[in-house]
């Protein structure tokens, strides 16, 4: 205990100026993250493993997948999610309207994937499960939502990518101002999630 008083002693000591402060600060910081990180390394790497586990999004390939969309489901807005399960991330990657130009203001917008809305929570699992979930939009859910609102969109449907069970790793959202044709345009959903992922050689 007397040893541990006179160590803290000599630190305020040594502290006469505020850049001393600040690198003590800094120092106490790091040392605060190395042992959290030493403490859950094991977390670290089992999740670090699982996403090598699991395919990557195919960016060249996200103007052909809404190109398809926008021609063969009738959309009227597409967007792309890039989806992290583990983090609970969910980030808009693309968002097109029908004559293919981009919002890019949404670029990098994280909306979340388990949220407090129980409709969208319901859809996430629905997801998972490599459901298409589609149905009627009349409330926003995100920054993203108001803009389909604003598009016009009543009607949406969604696709995990890719589309098989378990693999989520990206989302797929299209909305139509008219409801469609649901079982045709959830084929179309299929084959363009289909086209997101990356060809493991």
């Amino acid at each position: 205990m007397k040893q541990t008083k006179v160590s803290v002693m000599s630190v305020l000591q040594y502290i006469d100026n505020p850049f001393k402060l600040f690198v003590v600060v800094l120092l106490g910081l790091l040392g605060s993250v190395g042992y959290f990180a030493y403490q859950h390394q094991g977390l670290f790497l089992s999740v670090y493993m699982r996403s090598q586990e699991l395919p990557k999004l195919n960016e060249a390939q996200f103007d052909e997948a809404a190109l398809l969309l926008f021609k063969e489901a009738k959309a009227d807005v597409v967007a792309i999610f890039d989806v992290n399960p583990i983090l609970n991330k969910r980030k808009i990657v693309r968002a097109y309207i029908k004559d293919g130009s981009r919002e890019k203001r949404f670029d990098g917008l994280n909306v979340g994937l388990f949220t407090s809305n129980a409709a969208n929570n319901n859809d996430v699992v629905r997801l998972i499960s490599s459901e298409v979930p589609c149905g009627a939009y009349t409330r926003p859910q995100s920054e993203i939502g108001l803009w389909y609102i604003h598009q016009g969109v009543t009607y949406t449907c969604r696709v995990s990518v890719p589309p098989e069970i378990n693999q989520f790793i990206g989302q797929i959202t299209v909305g139509w101002k008219e409801p469609p044709d649901v079982s045709h345009a959830a084929d179309i959903l299929h084959i363009a999630a289909s086209k997101l992922i990356k060809d493991r050689k």
